[in-house]
């Protein structure tokens, strides 16, 4: 089951699950847009006969490409790729004014190939790229990889690049602050993972493809071997615990946000016994400690928990902009290729 604001390729996984089920769909995708818009280019719904999951930005235009892709499920309109282009101003009355291309994809059992390439590929690199002919409507989607040859000059191509660039945030405890976090998490562009060994706590984070609850899990083993995640953020039961989740935590360079729950007063003692175990200056920097101090004030747990996402996503953004950046001004001149 896929949450309300399905990732930026989670189109894929659930398009399969429509080809499982002997389900057709239709995939509204954003192939290009100019000027101001409500979403960016590779923005998608997925439409069958009775659900429409994630959204290219709704109004006048979402509405209208709704009825298109109906009307391809019922049979009023051709099965076969549909690109369509939209004024927002002078075609949908919209304000934001700029220009989008969107294509309809039909997804029946005649996609599982191209899908299941498009699933391997994600699941291998992390990214994927698409070929989608917009002249030629009736040939597949092509999926790029080393030995795929594609003319991506011609006029009629469209070529989309999918990736799972959502950051990762390993969340120790499943508290009150905790599952409110979850719940606000599950409509935000952020992959939770929480780790808590009291089920009566956990069963009450709610159910979303981007949270996984981890029952059977060692606190202080478990943050050693933490890998793969941007961002970490203690609040369990126990000061105890939180200390030395702390301790460890903060030796790990690759998290570029390491938060502890408390007050000022707590930040003060932990630093200071951190500091007498070894940690240095670099170290203590890491922490970010109380958390949430930028965001509206208050005590509650769910402005605790909106306060620090607000202040996690912003630090994982940063730093996925720092590493562009850097990636692109290392890259060779003639590395480059244009087009």
């Amino acid at each position: 089951m896929i949450s309300a604001l399905p990732g930026p390729a989670d189109w894929i996984d659930a398009a399969l699950d429509c080809v499982h089920r002997r389900q057709r769909g239709v995939l509204a995708m954003v192939a290009h847009e100019r000027g101001s818009t409500p979403r960016d280019t590779g923005s998608w719904m997925l439409l069958t006969k009775d659900s429409v999951l994630g959204t290219i930005g709704g109004g006048e235009l979402e509405r209208t490409l709704i009825e298109a892709a109906r009307a391809m499920l019922e049979g009023a309109g051709s099965w076969s790729r549909a690109p369509v282009q939209c004024a927002l101003g002078p075609d949908m009355r919209q304000c934001c004014g700029g220009v989008v291309q969107v294509l309809l994809e039909p997804i029946d059992v005649g996609a599982a190939q191209w899908l299941a390439k498009a699933q391997q590929q994600l699941a291998l690199t992390g990214h994927v790229q698409i070929a989608f002919d917009s002249a030629a409507c009736e040939i597949s989607p092509v999926v790029i990889t080393d030995d795929t040859l594609v003319d991506a000059f011609s006029p009629g191509i469209i070529t989309l690049s999918f990736q799972e660039n959502r950051p990762r945030l390993a969340l120790f405890g499943a508290g009150h602050v905790g599952r409110a976090l979850c719940t606000i998490a599950s409509q935000l562009p952020i992959r939770v993972t929480v780790f808590d060994a009291r089920l009566d706590q956990c069963v009450h984070v709610p159910e979303a493809a981007n949270l996984l609850v981890d029952e059977r899990f060692d606190p202080v083993g478990g943050a050693q071997q933490l890998r793969s995640y941007e961002a970490a953020l203690v609040m369990t039961h126990s000061h105890a615990l939180d200390y030395d989740l702390c301790r460890i935590l903060l030796r790990r360079p690759d998290l570029v946000y390491t938060g502890l729950i408390g007050s000022e007063s707590k930040s003060r003692r932990f630093r200071k016994a951190l500091r007498k175990d070894g940690l240095h200056d670099l170290e203590l920097a890491r922490l970010t400690s109380p958390i949430g101090k930028q965001g509206t004030e208050g005590k509650e747990p769910g402005v605790i928990a909106m306060s620090v996402l607000s202040e996690i996503l912003t630090v994982c953004q940063r730093a996925q902009d720092r590493r562009r950046s850097f990636t692109a001004s290392t890259i060779p001149l003639n590395q480059v290729h244009h087009g």
